[in-house]
Order: C-alpha cells, then sequence, then structure tokens
C-alpha cells in the first residue's frame, strides 16, 4: 500500500452492501421482458437478460456506489444461436448414431475449461464498480483439473475427496478474479470444508432417522386404534411420502452445505491482500426463504418470481459487507479487451454450476 500514492491509509472500515430494488419495480420489467420474449420466439431473451442483470447490478450498492452490466444483448444473441445449434447437432447425429453420444460427451469434457473460462471472463469484463471493470484470468489446463479431474477424483472416491474437489473449484474461481488490476484471493483449509460435508450429512441421517422413528411411533398407534386393512390403504402412498421427505432433507442439506461453504470461501477472502469480505449469510433463513418462495411461486402460478428474486438478492446482498483498509481510492481501471458471450451462453444452455 505503501507504494501507491492514490491509496489513502485510514483506520479499517466496514462497508455494508445494499439491494435497493423491489419486487413491484422488477415486476414490470420481467412482465414486459415475456411477453416481448413470446412474440419474437426467443429473440428478444438476450436484450431481457440484459435488462434483468442491469436492474439486480444497479440495485446493488456499496458506500453509495452502484454496481454496473455493460454486456451488449447481440453478443448474447449470437452465444445462444450457436448454443442452439450445438443442441441440434447433438440431437440429431446421436438420434442417427447412438454410439455419437459418447463422441460428444468427450468433446463436451474437451470444451468445458473453454466455456468455463469464456462465461467467466465475459461476466466480469462486463461487469463494474466505480467505472471499473472487474476481470478473470484463468487458464485451461486450470479449469480442466478445477471443473473436470477433480470432479472426476471426488466420483471415483464415491465423494469422498468431493469437498476437495470443491475446494479447488472456489480456489480457481475466486483467485483469478480481479478489480482494476488487483487479485481476490481465497484461503482456507480442507479440514474446515470437511466438516461442513460432515455436519450436513449429520443433518440428513438426523432427520431421516428422527422421521422415520416418528413416523414409525405414530404408525403403531393408529394400528392399535384400527383395523389392518384400513392401515394397508396406505401402503401404496407410504413409497412415495417416504422419497418426497428425503427429497425435502436432501434439499435442505444441499442448502446447508452450499450456504456454509460460501460463507468459508467468501470470510476467507481479500482484495489486494488488504480489503477484507465477509459473509453472514445464515442457511436456516436461506432454506426457508427458498422454500417459501417456491410454494408462493406454484401458488400464483409463476406470478410471485419477481418478488422471490429481488427477496433472494436482498438477503444474500444484506448480509456480505467489505472490511476496506483505505478509502478504495487506489484503484484504477484495468482495460482488457473484448470478450465474446459465447461461452456464457453455451455454458448457462447447458446448466453448468461455475460459481461459488
Amino acid at each position: 500500500m505503501g507504494d501507491n500514492p492514490a491509496a489513502v491509509a485510514v483506520a479499517p472500515h466496514t462497508l455494508a452492501f445494499e439491494f435497493r430494488g423491489k419486487g413491484g419495480e422488477f415486476f414490470r420489467i420481467w412482465i414486459v421482458n415475456i411477453a416481448l420474449t413470446l412474440l419474437t420466439l426467443g429473440v428478444y431473451g438476450a436484450w431481457a437478460k440484459v435488462r434483468t442483470q442491469r436492474y439486480f447490478y444497479g440495485n446493488t450498492y456499496i458506500a453509495g456506489h452502484a454496481f454496473d452490466y455493460h454486456a451488449s444483448p447481440w453478443r448474447i444473441l449470437l452465444g445462444r444461436v450457436i448454443a442452439l445449434s450445438l443442441l441440434l447437432a447433438y440431437s440429431l447425429s446421436t438420434s442417427i448414431y447412438p454410439i455419437a453420444v459418447f463422441v460428444w460427451y468427450l468433446i463436451f469434457a474437451a470444451f468445458i475449461p473453454w466455456l468455463i473460462n469464456s462465461s467467466l471472463r465475459f461476466i466480469s469484463r462486463n461487469s463494474s464498480y466505480r467505472n471499473i471493470r472487474f476481470n478473470f484470468t484463468g487458464a485451461y489446463v486450470e479449469a480442466f483439473i478445477a471443473y473436470v479431474l477433480w470432479p472426476m477424483v471426488g466420483g471415483a472416491t464415491l465423494g469422498l475427496l468431493y469437498p476437495r474437489a470443491r475446494k479447488a473449484r472456489d480456489y480457481y474461481y475466486v483467485n483469478h478474479h480481479t478489480y482494476g488490476g488487483r487479485f481476490f484471493e481465497t484461503e482456507f483449509s480442507t479440514a474446515r470444508i470437511y466438516l461442513i460435508y460432515l455436519a450436513g450429512l449429520g443433518i440428513f441421517f438426523g432427520i431421516l432417522i428422527g422421521g422415520s422413528m416418528a413416523i414409525g411411533a405414530i404408525a403403531a398407534a393408529e394400528a392399535k386404534q384400527h383395523s389392518l386393512p384400513d392401515l394397508k390403504i396406505l401402503a401404496p402412498v407410504l413409497p412415495f411420502m417416504f422419497i418426497l421427505v428425503s427429497f425435502a432433507i436432501y434439499s435442505l442439506m444441499s442448502v446447508f452445505i452450499d450456504v456454509m461453504v460460501f460463507n468459508l470461501s467468501i470470510n476467507g477472502t481479500a482484495l489486494d491482500k488488504q480489503h477484507k469480505l465477509r459473509s453472514r449469510v445464515s442457511p436456516w433463513r436461506m432454506a426457508w426463504i427458498r422454500i417459501s418462495n417456491t410454494v408462493l411461486i406454484i401458488l400464483t402460478i409463476g406470478f410471485f418470481y419477481p418478488w422471490a428474486r429481488v427477496r433472494t438478492a436482498r438477503y444474500q446482498t444484506t448480509r456480505l459487507s467489505l472490511i476496506a483498509a483505505t478509502d478504495l481510492d487506489e484503484f484504477t481501471a484495468d482495460v482488457t479487451a473484448s470478450q465474446s458471450a459465447i461461452g456464457e451462453e453455451v455454458a448457462g444452455f447447458f446448466d453448468l454450476g461455475i460459481g461459488l
């Protein structure tokens, strides 16, 4: 910090993130986006994505300044056309030659690192704060190790090394992002991420076993008051109920692990080795928000979606903060070349999970 005259030394101070968006505001954007996308047979979807991103970026503040999104809808549209062409080529070739599916898997596995890097680079270079762009500097080999090789190792060990694979992915994602030419860097121990996964498994089996015992006790009590034929009526429904309850518990475990690992990764992150990020997202609050949002979206036939998305963004954003060591004026614009949206759209088309 001492070799940068633009940096002004001040006492470390906490800057809270804010989200100022409202469900009603986003509903008007969302409903127009849907209408125009349908009327244009999907072509307007690229413009709809940009409008949505700009709304959420523009309503996310820190230290009184909002973020901004600069992507071109035309590049996103081109990326979607290429993604759709690839999907059609895959469907046509595999329907004629079913064995071609293995060739496509090999091709897709080889292209995953490029898709991920291209997507992250496009998103970063089109995101800014105080007119200064973010950037992503990942390389093919590193992405292959983090997103292909490590998950394969995790699967080959029946999940025993999956927490270590998740750590490799988070390290790659965070440590190759920059702001104003300065790197973000995260650091946390492997033991801590394993403890989170073990706690998640404990929640899953604890609730499952406890719930099974409770259901068994209720069934035994009912058996004393009803005849056996009455209980046989419920028999076909019990497996379905068990699967439904197991899925709900698994979803709760997944939310717990994702939130806790996100907190772990963010709380170990610093920008330029001095500005520290903090996350205080509660897994239980996040689980409640997701469950209640899902119920309300179903009950309103989808019309609650804008409020659900704003509600989620507001909670997640307000649980983030930055402990700044300076006034942040040392950051200057980092000139970067333009980046194609093809990688982002193809990655999104095939639903690749590339975030934290």
